[in-house]
């Protein structure tokens, strides 16, 4: 009879096995311009570099310290990627007079039905402004008795993922529903008078990059609000869930292009999307912010029963950088 002959996969071979498909994702992340795939890969940096770290310290313990060498390096790759979220940024100057404003962003989804929760969050965080996306006629009118605490607004609700609106506080100027990008998708672009400070607000929600011809269609987008934001006279602070993490080359191109600030740096990550899987948390809701304007706090917000955490951003309109 022929002998038979039982291989054994072992704790130490199945965790090799995951951490060289992570570096496999880490290296496909950086060729993030090549292919949409490959981008996809770059948002989770923080996962990555959680599961190298620990894979390491595993495999120090099993002695496979080729491995782990190998393990270390990838780590290091992703949080030098990651840093800049993490570490602290020197503390904007105090000397400026002008008032606090803080801003709401919330993508509260499209089938959302639970608007007590999002007059709940607004209740409670009170912002002067407050940008809603993915808003649908059904839920324009069952909030209809926000505009008795916020007279100034422009909407444009759709009975799919892209509706928006704006509340305001203060007095709305210029306001204009723009159909920016190839895809034509609305956006808002205000300016708003507050207490003499004048600054530009943009709303804005690209499609998700889940095919070759929609991330073009996002990242034509991108480049389309940086040229916006370029011609803007006004400090501009732009608000929206821009379906990419900071990890993206898009993303950094977008604040080149643009000459805009990330309001997240130095603060943590702020992970906003998807709320249910807590395992896959990365950031692509946004506040960016150009010269003249001073960022004061930033958080994420509490769940309104949607799968997008709001963003919540104080912030200054100062005279210049």
């Amino acid at each position: 009879m022929p002998s038979s002959t039982t291989r054994h996969v072992s704790p130490s071979g199945l965790l090799i096995a995951a951490g060289v498909l992570t570096v496999l994702a880490t290296l496909a992340g950086f060729a993030a311009r090549f292919w949409w795939i490959f981008e996809l890969s770059s948002h989770f940096r923080v996962q990555y570099a959680l599961f190298l770290s620990l894979g390491a310290l595993a495999l120090l313990v099993w002695r496979r310290y080729c491995w782990v060498t190998v393990f270390a390096v990838f780590a290091l790759m992703n949080i030098a990627t990651i840093a800049p979220r993490l570490l602290p940024v020197v503390a904007a100057s105090t000397d400026s007079a002008g008032p606090i404003f803080r801003a709401l962003l919330a993508n509260v989804h499209s089938g959302n039905r639970d608007d007590d929760r999002i007059r709940h969050a607004i209740t409670t965080t009170n912002p002067d402004f407050i940008m809603l996306l993915e808003v649908t006629p059904w839920l324009m009118e069952r909030l209809a008795n926000l505009r008795d605490r916020y007279p100034y607004w422009i909407a444009e609700p759709r009975e799919d993922n892209f509706g928006i609106a704006l509340f305001s506080r203060w007095p709305i100027l210029n306001a204009a529903v723009m159909q920016i990008g190839p895809a034509g998708l609305p956006s808002i672009r205000t300016v708003l008078d507050s207490g003499g400070c004048r600054f530009t607000l943009l709303g804005a929600h690209p499609p998700p990059p889940i095919s070759a011809a929609l991330a073009q269609d996002r990242n034509d987008q991108l480049a389309d609000l940086a040229r916006l934001v370029r011609q803007t006279r006004q400090p501009t602070l732009l608000l929206g869930d821009l379906n990419l993490s900071p990890w993206s080359p898009y993303f950094a191109q977008l604040l080149a292009d643009a000459g805009l600030q990330d309001s997240a740096a130095g603060r943590s990550i702020q992970a906003s999307w998807p709320v249910a899987w807590p395992l896959l948390w990365i950031p692509i809701d946004h506040a960016l912010y150009s010269d003249g304007i001073r960022i004061r706090y930033r958080e994420t917000g509490p769940a309104i029963g949607s799968d997008h955490y709001p963003v919540i951003v104080d912030f200054q309109v100062v005279s210049g950088p």
